[in-house]
């Protein structure tokens, strides 16, 4: 009983230093974590899909991003919600407007990798991690004003 009591303690004491470092410095934290676990995920899919499909790359490479992002989705609405933006409003319409503003990224997101692709014969690593800096920005302005507004 101890021992929980002591990890409750250690928990709250890193919680007001998290919480007491500036938003953009918290997102760019997490973003980071999410960041790096969604393009692992998406390399580890492609690389597993290329081994057992025979479609092109850049049709694997699609199917890969499509269910990384159905995979990382809900792991960023729980990260961000709490630890960056600490929001307290109704879960269910922030879900919502998360995947609203998930879905638009992918939308953005699957022409421009299978563009450089196609087009410029690049690897989905390659593709992908260049996109992840259009979409780092574009991610903070639409989770700040649109997902985890203040009411």
């Amino acid at each position: 009983m101890q021992l929980i009591n002591w990890i409750k303690k250690l928990y709250f004491w890193a919680e007001k230093i998290w919480f007491g470092l500036p938003l953009k410095i918290r997102f760019l934290l997490v973003g980071g974590f999410n960041t790096v676990f969604s393009y692992l995920l998406l390399n580890l899919l492609n690389f597993i899909f290329s081994e057992y499909l025979p479609y092109s790359k850049s049709i694997i490479a699609n199917i890969a991003l499509f269910l990384q992002y159905v995979i990382c989705i809900n792991l960023s609405f729980i990260t961000m919600r709490y630890y960056v933006f600490q929001s307290h409003g109704i879960w269910k319409k922030e879900y919502v407007r998360a995947w609203c503003v998930y879905l638009f990224i992918y939308a953005v997101n699957a022409p421009i990798i299978s563009g450089l692709i196609v087009i410029f014969d690049w690897p989905l690593w390659l593709a992908q991690g260049v996109y992840l800096i259009i979409s780092t920005i574009l991610t903070f302005l639409l989770h700040k004003y649109f997902s985890f507004r203040k009411q």
